[in-house]
């Protein structure tokens, strides 16, 4: 018999209901456990800006929660429509501080288009539905096989009989979810860092110390005479030709020069932070081949901050790469402390202390960090041999410590950072709470001119950056043209690659080789 109409809307309304209930399950534990953030730290990583980031990670979180929509109800205009909710729920709050800002723009970035706004909000509203109907359209086309395959096993169990033709379906689909749990990672990885993330590992994942190309690390030398002992303004630095200063050329470490590998070792410290998911700190120490805390060598240190070891050994192999430069005598044994924030209370902590006091990780890092590392390892514990380093967020950490700290740190290496505090996004402007003053305060470009005279002259900087590439290329060059007012000794890098982890794979061993270049010049080895 043919239900009713009122029948009919009852069903519907339903349906309905339980797709909102999927949804709305499905976008709550996204914000739960975690899922949505780090989405956008790892699209972040990939050089999204944090809007961007938050709606690549709306529409995929809005895809999943369609898809289980359909899965649950087989209903996919339901799903899709549901759906869309999610999504408005999770960049509803980006589309509206998008268009306030827009609203009250000065004319200096432009003024409020009406058309414009119309415009973007359609192509949210057509991109978003296509996302939603292709997950609810996915999984309304698997779904049949699921419950084939779900029946087929109840009934084997049921029966306590294992009959083939019943079980074709069930092991099907173990086959492909063992595959898909195998796969999702290591895709994750060649999204997240390279294409080839999970080729190199065990290998020589780094070029010695350039790739095939000499220009590809070319280094300026500017307002000084070179470390290398060269007085051209330009120069390729290659493993074939070191300077001819002593017997040794400039690399006097190879005299002592240790082979094998490397280890690593973790260290757990109180957290610089109030809040966050974890009350402490683990800080990784890479430790040189040769290295023996009962011997009396001492060493150079390199800090790396705010990314963990595990994100640098996953995106360029950082162990394999450094056991490789320092087996072949190319750059010095040395200490490399990583430093991570991922259980920090807020996104990007910026390796600041916070205005608010729930984070001082500036502190943390110049003080607690460097005492512990000096106190527990052989250290050349000066700050001529010590250097900090990082990626983006880490290569605006590494400029702006050492400027805040020339007592405890001589040298920068900042690949792709930023030299403008907050200048990326919320999350960047975050820990100095929108002030002003505290933002210019933290701002390597407009910090490097306020050190005196005799603090300057103890500074080296390595800035590494794709010279035409937005954001990156005209902050290092602003910055570098600062240094150069100011009468810093650096080097100014124009990568061949765009920022992301690739550029700092290429660019890293050369940026170590000029470290250990100017530790030589200076007698520091």
């Amino acid at each position: 018999m043919t239900p009713s109409w009122t029948a009919r809307r009852s069903i519907r309304i339903h349906r309905a209901v339980v797709s909102v209930a999927v949804v709305a399950l499905v976008v709550g534990a996204s914000l739960a456990l975690g899922t949505v953030d780090a989405s956008n730290a790892a699209l972040l990583l990939m050089g999204f800006d944090s809007d961007r980031a938050q709606l690549i990670t709306s529409l995929i979180v809005a895809a999943v929660a369609a898809a289980g929509a359909a899965m649950l109800m087989d209903r996919k205009g339901q799903a899709t429509l549901a759906a869309l909710g999610g999504f408005t729920l999770l960049f509803g709050p980006t589309l509206f501080r998008e268009t306030r800002d827009a609203l009250g723009s000065n004319g200096a970035n432009g003024s409020f288009d009406a058309l414009g706004w119309l415009q973007t909000v359609m192509a949210l509203l057509v991109v978003s539905t296509v996302a939603s109907w292709a997950g609810a359209a996915l999984a309304q086309t698997l779904r049949p096989v699921l419950i084939e395959a779900g029946s087929a096993a109840f009934e084997a169990v049921k029966n306590r009989k294992l009959d083939r033709a019943h079980l074709r379906a069930p092991l099907l689909v173990v086959v492909v979810v063992v595959f898909m749990v195998a796969a999702m990672p290591v895709f994750g990885d060649m999204v997240n860092y390279t294409p080839d993330a999970r080729m190199l590992h065990g290998g020589d994942p780094l070029p010695v110390l350039v790739p095939a190309t000499p220009t590809s690390f070319r280094t300026q030398i500017v307002n000084s005479p070179s470390p290398h002992g060269s007085a051209s303004p330009a120069a390729t630095l290659t493993a074939a030709d070191p300077p001819k200063s002593s017997p040794l050329g400039a690399r006097p470490w190879l005299a002592w020069r240790p082979t094998g590998a490397g280890s690593v070792t973790e260290a757990r410290l109180p957290a610089p932070w109030k809040g966050g998911s974890a009350a402490h700190d683990d800080i990784a120490v890479y430790l040189p081949p040769g290295y023996d805390p009962a011997g009396s060598r001492r060493y150079p240190v390199l800090y790396e901050a705010p990314f963990d070891y595990g994100l640098w050994d996953s995106s360029v192999n950082v162990k394999v790469a450094l056991d490789t430069l320092i087996d072949n005598g190319t750059i010095p044994p040395l200490l490399v402390v990583f430093i991570g924030t991922s259980h920090a209370p807020m996104p990007d902590t910026e390796c600041a202390n916070s205005l608010d006091g729930r984070v001082w990780m500036d502190t943390f890092i110049s003080q607690t960090v460097v005492s512990y590392v000096d106190s527990h390892y052989d250290t050349l514990a000066q700050a001529e041999a010590r250097a900090t380093t990082g990626f983006s967020q880490g290569g605006y950490c590494a400029a702006i410590l050492v400027l805040r700290h020339p007592n405890e740190f001589g040298t920068a290496i900042s690949i792709s950072g930023y030299f403008l505090a907050g200048g990326l996004d919320a999350n960047a402007r975050a820990p100095f709470r929108g002030s002003r003053a505290a933002l210019a305060a933290a701002s390597p470009l407009l910090v490097a001119a306020q050190l005196p005279p005799a603090e300057r002259a103890g500074l080296y900087f390595i800035v590494v950056a794709k010279h035409g590439q937005p954001i990156y290329g005209p902050q290092a060059e602003a910055f570098e043209q600062a240094l150069a007012r100011a009468g810093y000794r650096y080097q100014a890098v124009d990568a061949r690659l765009p920022h992301g982890w690739v550029q700092v794979r290429q660019q890293l061993p050369g940026a170590l080789q000029d470290w250990a270049a100017h530790l030589a010049a200076l007698g520091v080895l």
